[in-house]
């Protein structure tokens, strides 16, 4: 049985696969918890610079499998609900509490929770051709993972309802133009150009970039006085640091900050 989820070191770069192409790419127990494990333990690592996620073969994700979700909707609400707590939402979580860029590389498309794996991600490179589809409702059952959350914050209300009632699919092209997708490639391309940004990213100050996350994703929910109070001290932290220092003598001495040799 081939290995569920493949982890590979590329430098400073952290690559995740989820490799089960024969089901495009389901989520299961192991992969929830797998993936969780491995952030944390990748936030934890300062040799580790950036993630990549993405999916084996022409598909990125399908989301939950059918068959579990069939064989746990005879147990009690309490014991459904901790389910998708400790699993499904415990790796949504995990993807926002690293202190890396997570970027995901989809080929194909995503579904239902797949979506929201993608779209957890702090960027997204998508192939042109890839759909979306929060299809939930085709088979009773509504979104979770964090969908409509990370829809709703970019996208109108009226097109999210259209989306989560009907469950129809939605381009890639169409997310981009939103600014839900941060680069198209051509079909294939997904993997080598969330590599290459990755690449780009570990040369950068690894502090100043996680104080930047944790700005950007509270910067959706914060009022402004929230916001101006946590970037003042975030800023205060950063202003005192080794990467400060390097950036800023690095800028008056016209030359490239080295920002690798401060990782420990």
């Amino acid at each position: 049985m081939p290995e569920r989820m493949i982890v590979r070191r590329l430098g400073p770069i952290l690559e995740i696969t989820n490799n089960d192409p024969a089901s495009r790419n389901s989520l299961s127990l192991a992969f929830y918890d797998g993936l969780r494990d491995r952030l944390d333990e990748a936030g934890q690592d300062s040799s580790v610079a950036a993630i990549v996620l993405t999916g084996a073969g022409p598909f990125f994700c399908s989301g939950g499998n059918l068959n579990r979700l069939k064989q746990r909707a005879a147990s009690p609400y309490q014991e459904r609900r901790a389910g998708i707590e400790e699993h499904l939402h415990a790796m949504i979580r995990a993807i926002r509490a690293c202190p890396k860029p997570v970027i995901a590389a989809v080929e194909g498309g995503a579904a239902g929770a797949g979506v929201s794996l993608a779209f957890a991600c702090d960027l997204v490179v998508s192939a042109r051709d890839a759909v979306y589809s929060i299809a939930y409702v085709k088979v009773g059952l509504t979104p979770d993972g964090g969908a409509t959350a990370f829809f709703s914050q970019t996208l109108p209300r009226q097109l999210v309802c259209e989306l989560a009632f009907t469950g129809a699919p939605i381009s890639a092209e169409r997310l981009h133009g939103f600014g839900l997708i941060n680069a198209l490639t051509e079909p294939g391309g997904a993997l080598t150009k969330a590599s290459e940004i990755a690449e780009k990213l570990s040369a950068g100050p690894a502090c100043a970039l996680a104080g930047i996350k944790d700005l950007c994703w509270q910067g959706q929910s914060n009022t402004l006085e929230q916001q101006l109070a946590l970037e003042a001290s975030v800023m205060a932290e950063a202003l005192g640091s080794e990467e400060s220092r390097e950036g800023i003598d690095a800028f008056l001495e016209k030359r490239k900050p080295n920002f690798a040799k401060l990782r420990k």
